[in-house]
């Protein structure tokens, strides 16, 4: 397992935002309840997305939304197995459990790094690149959710860009892979 530094011992970037962010929540009761829904409710949102997509309007070929849908969901699981062994070996604590500062959407303690929910969205967003269409709507709500996350002291930044980073690049690599072979 790798060291991490404590919450008192945090002080970069991290910390900073985890800090602003928590001082924020209350001021505006909207924009609270805003972050709590996307952070709760986008991935079901993505996933509504690309079942519309399989049936839409938008074709560049009769298949090419079907091979879009198929990149995206292979890509977000084997994102999450490739986070794993890395959550489990950096082992660091979400932010909500080193600081006495409850997050605004429940959750289970837990590892932090690196955020599954932006791997995931991120993955299945880029799955979606040779859509324009569909693609710009799913990176809009991968990246309202990565925001999500760390609105509501889910994730620190460098959680959700370890996620997005992870989850951009596994879907990257599937696609490049699938044009390959086909």
């Amino acid at each position: 397992m790798i060291s991490q530094p404590t919450a008192a011992q945090r002080t970069g970037i991290d910390r900073k935002i985890h800090d602003w962010t928590t001082r924020q929540w209350g001021r505006f009761a909207g924009i609270d309840a805003f972050f709590i829904v996307t952070a709760k409710w986008t991935p079901t949102v993505m996933l509504f997305v690309i079942v519309l997509s399989t049936l839409g309007p938008i074709r560049i070929s009769p298949h090419a939304p079907l091979i879009c849908a198929a990149i995206s969901i292979v890509s977000a699981v084997l994102a999450r197995i490739v986070n794993e062994p890395v959550s489990r070996s950096i082992a660091r604590p979400r932010p909500f459990q080193e600081s006495l500062v409850p997050p605004l959407l429940g959750h289970d303690e837990g590892d932090s790094f690196p955020s599954n929910h932006a791997t995931g969205a991120f993955a299945l967003a880029f799955g979606f690149l040779p859509l324009p269409g569909y693609f710009t709507v799913l990176l809009v709500l991968a990246l309202l959710l990565a925001a999500s996350r760390i609105y509501t002291g889910l994730h620190y930044l460098t959680d959700v860009l370890a996620g997005i980073v992870t989850g951009t690049a596994v879907s990257l690599l599937v696609s490049a892979l699938v044009h390959l072979m086909y």
